[in-house]
């Protein structure tokens, strides 16, 4: 018996996705763009366009860790391997390798680089091993087991930020009271003392208190999501503070610094951004960044050197900058802004420099006391100077800058990755970066992830987050960590001590 269907049948297919379509173009269509750009007339006036495919091949390296954790639900400025990404190599080595290409950056030392067209791309290469060893050890389990092991050991009580207020502005008092003295005495600043003295780099650590304190009002102001005529005072004052400090630092970072202590406060306290938030703080980045190099670049033509000069001396120079800033075309002023810019911010061809000259230059490196440095300051960095007057000063920036650029008055970018070539061959890039990761996912785990807000362990993690320096050697990553960790603990005793006498009572925390 046959069947009648009413309908017809019609054969369906599923529907496909469009994005890997779409990537799959995208990825033609820019193969193809870079394929003419670089058989064009173009190479003629931009020599380092052939960089462009390694330099997008970084980027895409680059973004993986940010997209892994995207997907996991745990993609946070504040996660360590994510700010890693955003505050130093992306800009350093995507932005500044794109500066280098188009020219806007042309730094002295470019030629330097012994057979360009090689040692650039390698490395980018070593950058790319340095970068995802780096998150491969941020992503084993080492870290984060080491991590919950520490975190057993740390109190689960702590003061509410609420009580923070009168302790965090005696915690900043105390910081700027460090950093006039350490002023004086040429430890900080665009200056370098006469001569150095056992007790300097305790001085320096003591000056952190400024940051810290300022970190903690930050932090307690958030909290509260209110404003009222307290918080407006503590905001005047944070604001004055942050403007004087960013004028007696002398360097092109002040402004920089001050607004990335607002923003990791602004989201470790708990809060978000959203779209009209997001503007604002890309326009005020944006205004950090020009104007800080703008007031940074002339600073220290006005000074001419890193001399020790007395404070009065030092406070005319920031006066006579101010002035010459103010009085000068804003058309130049905003040039001579992004060029310096471009320049700063283009690390690429810096440590490329090391990555050819290095193996040159080895035989040199014992008499500038530089030779075996991560060693030397990793095994000695516990004894304090002021116990062990000759302690060798083994990551030196200036002597590394008179060997590799002929240049010591001021410090060049080495980054740990050029730092462990230096010292162990392209070997020790994927070992001492995939340690380092581990180190970063361990301290993540122990304050921050999956843990209460504790306004003590927030403030440490903060501490030694703001302590990594990416452009500084590798050597120098441990000893500087444990330094300001064991200053930020004081900083906690100071505030805590504080809040004690005032009769507030420490409560378990909260998720």
């Amino acid at each position: 018996m046959a069947t009648a269907f009413k309908y017809p049948i019609v054969r369906t297919t599923p529907a496909r996705p469009l994005a890997p379509g779409i990537i799959l173009m995208a990825l033609v269509l820019a193969v193809t763009f870079l394929a003419l750009v670089l058989n064009s007339d173009l190479t003629d006036e931009f020599p380092y366009l052939y960089l462009l495919p390694w330099i997008l091949a970084l980027a895409a390296v680059f973004l993986i860790p940010s997209v892994i954790l995207y997907y996991q639900g745990k993609l946070t400025l504040y996660n360590p391997l994510v700010f890693a990404t955003w505050s130093y190599f992306f800009p350093a080595f995507v932005v500044g390798g794109l500066m280098l290409t188009s020219g806007w950056s042309q730094p002295f030392f470019l030629s330097f680089i012994q057979d360009a067209e090689y040692n650039l791309p390698y490395t980018i290469v070593l950058i790319m091993v340095g970068f995802g060893t780096l998150a491969l050890g941020y992503f084993s389990s080492l870290g984060f087991k080491a991590g919950i092991l520490i975190e057993r050991y740390l109190p689960n009580r702590d003061y509410q930020a609420s009580a923070m207020v009168v302790p965090g502005i005696c915690l900043l008092l105390l910081g700027i009271f460090n950093s006039i003295g350490a002023l004086i005495l040429g430890v900080i600043g665009y200056q370098r003392a006469v001569a150095f003295e056992s007790y300097d780099g305790l001085v320096f650590l003591t000056t952190l208190f400024w940051m810290q304190g300022t970190f903690l009002l930050w932090y307690t102001i958030f909290k509260q999501r209110t404003l009222n005529i307290q918080t407006f005072v503590i905001m005047v004052l944070l604001f004055t503070a942050s403007i004087i400090k960013a004028l007696y630092s002398g360097n092109r970072a002040g402004l920089l610094q001050a607004f990335i202590v607002v923003i990791l406060a602004f989201l470790l306290s708990g809060r978000r951004f959203n779209f009209t938030k997001s503007v604002v703080a890309g326009a005020i980045l944006a205004v950090c960044l020009v104007a800080g190099m703008i007031y940074g670049t002339t600073f220290r033509n006005v000074k001419g050197s890193e001399s020790q000069v007395s404070i009065d001396e030092y406070t005319t120079n920031i006066l006579d900058t101010v002035d010459k800033v103010g009085s000068s075309d804003a058309r130049n002023a905003m040039e001579l802004g992004f060029l310096s810019l471009a320049e700063r911010i283009d690390t690429l061809s810096s440590v490329a420099v090391v990555v050819s000259s290095y193996e040159q230059l080895v035989p040199y490196e014992e008499s500038y006391g530089l030779d075996n440095n991560i060693w030397k300051d990793i095994s000695t960095f516990f004894i304090p100077r002021v116990l062990w007057k000759e302690k060798p000063v083994a990551s030196e920036p200036h002597k590394y800058s008179d060997l590799y650029f002929n240049y010591a008055d001021n410090s060049f970018a080495i980054t740990p990755i050029g730092d462990l070539l230096r010292n162990y061959g392209p070997i020790g890039v994927p070992i001492g970066m995939f340690i380092f990761g581990i180190i970063l996912r361990m301290i993540y785990r122990a304050l921050i992830e999956d843990q209460p807000k504790l306004v003590s362990r927030v403030t440490l993690y903060f501490m030694l987050l703001l302590a990594i320096s990416y452009e500084s050697f590798y050597g120098s990553l441990v000893p500087v960590l444990f330094k300001i960790g064991i200053t930020s603990l004081l900083g906690i005793l100071i505030v805590n001590i504080i809040a004690k006498s005032m009769g507030y009572r420490k409560t378990a925390a909260a998720n």
